[in-house]
């Protein structure tokens, strides 16, 4: 009996050893991706895509700062089951908050990566901009003048008719707009992330041309008002309150169809390969020509490019004498293993030197370091995922290295 405990004992040892390795030592890619919100009067809706590497919980941390390199203290997170990918939060005010969703493995081992534009957003909430306001005697305040008024959206045939009462604006300030489209209602300047630009300048009346079989709103800005962040939705005035939507009817045969108006033409197989199926307009399948297969092959057998040549970067600082303190532990890295260009030995002292909790600036100047020990070992992946790390605090030597990394992952 006492083997067979101490040897349940080894195995359970062994057991939790390997899942450590598997949560700490394996992950290339411990943070959530595409995080995005929508707005509805006061709830917000986050989601986002889980890490393919790490599967435990993830943690929803809210607050009025942008995050940074640490998570500022005081801030409690909501804990979210791995595999939701979606969480609703409620507002009792308005205003700009920022969101920050960590992953963790699957032993709750939390990652605290910001990646901006990855894993965190803003958020704008603000009062219903068509909803007017009262003064203290109880009058009605007439909303702000924009110069932008009546926009309205139309369909006729395949086109969207977009007609609007400039108010006065002089034709130099027309040539600053810029019409937005979006699949959602805009009703609020956060609504305009979620839509594509069309054109800057447009005049009324103005035609687009947008996807057939969805519904569109739109959105007309003054470029001025982007430029000095006062911008303003106001449905009905610069904003379509309805949405517009272009129904195909029954297309006429193929080569009797004509061309659509710009900017896309109706395209035709039958009339551009001969002997083409009339009933399906699909050609038959043929062989490849013996010229295309040759093409092919000579692709096939190119060689990849080298990833671009890089040389190891060291900041100034961590070549003097510091004062002391944990950028003592960090220049002796640098100036031992990392200047000898020993990355393997150089790697394994960085992550333990971050194993302990570091000051914002000199967690980033290591995972830089850490990045190019990942990037010259071959390791492009986990190299991108560190200089994305570093790109908030030093955007100028990360962005070098990060087009570094994304070069050789695609080569």
């Amino acid at each position: 009996m006492r083997r067979i405990l101490i040897f349940a004992g080894f195995f359970l040892v062994f057991t939790v050893w390997g899942e450590t390795q598997t949560a700490q030592g394996l992950l290339s890619a411990p943070f959530v991706s595409g995080l995005k919100a929508e707005t509805r009067n006061n709830l917000v809706r986050l989601t986002w895509a889980d890490s393919a590497d790490a599967r435990g919980p993830v943690y929803i941390f809210r607050s009025t700062r942008p995050f940074g390199g640490e998570i500022p203290q005081g801030l409690e997170p909501v804990e979210i089951a791995y595999g939701i990918q979606s969480y609703i939060d409620e507002f009792d005010g308005s205003g700009t908050f920022y969101y920050f969703v960590a992953a963790s493995d699957a032993l709750e081992q939390r990652y605290d990566i910001v990646i901006s534009g990855t894993n965190t957003v803003m958020v704008i909430l603000e009062a219903l901009a068509e909803a007017p306001s009262f003064d203290e005697a109880g009058r009605t305040e007439p909303l702000p003048e924009l110069g932008i008024s009546s926009l309205a959206a139309r369909v006729e045939g395949d086109a969207v008719i977009i007609t609007y009462d400039a108010g006065g604006i002089p034709e130099s300030g027309l040539k600053k707009t810029i019409l937005y489209r979006s699949g959602r209602p805009i009703r609020q300047p956060q609504d305009l992330l979620n839509a594509v630009i069309v054109l800057s300048g447009v005049s009324s009346p103005f035609v687009d041309y947008p996807m057939p079989g969805l519904p569109w709103f739109y959105a007309l800005i003054l470029e001025d008002d982007i430029t000095d962040g006062s911008v303003g939705i106001y449905p009905g005035r610069n904003a379509t309150r309805t949405a517009v939507e272009i129904t195909g009817g029954e297309a006429p045969p193929a080569d009797e169809r004509p061309l659509r108006s710009l900017p896309l033409p109706a395209m035709s197989v039958h009339n551009a390969v001969p002997g083409s199926d009339r009933l399906s307009d699909i050609p038959d399948p043929e062989p490849l020509r013996d010229e295309t297969m040759k093409a092919l092959e000579s692709v096939a057998r190119a060689p990849a490019p080298p990833p671009p040549d890089k040389k190891p970067r060291v900041f100034t600082r961590d070549l003097a004498p510091p004062a002391g303190g944990e950028d003592s532990e960090l220049m002796l890295i640098v100036q031992d293993s990392f200047t000898k260009r020993d990355w393997r030995t150089a790697n394994e002292e960085l992550q333990r030197y971050l194993s302990l909790p570091r000051s914002a600036d000199t967690e980033a100047r290591a995972r830089f370091y850490l990045g190019q020990t990942c990037y010259f070992s071959g390791k492009y992946r986990e190299a991108l995922v560190e200089f994305l790390f570093v790109r908030p605090l030093y955007p100028n030597e990360a962005y070098v290295w990060i087009e570094a990394a994304l070069s050789a992952l695609i080569r």
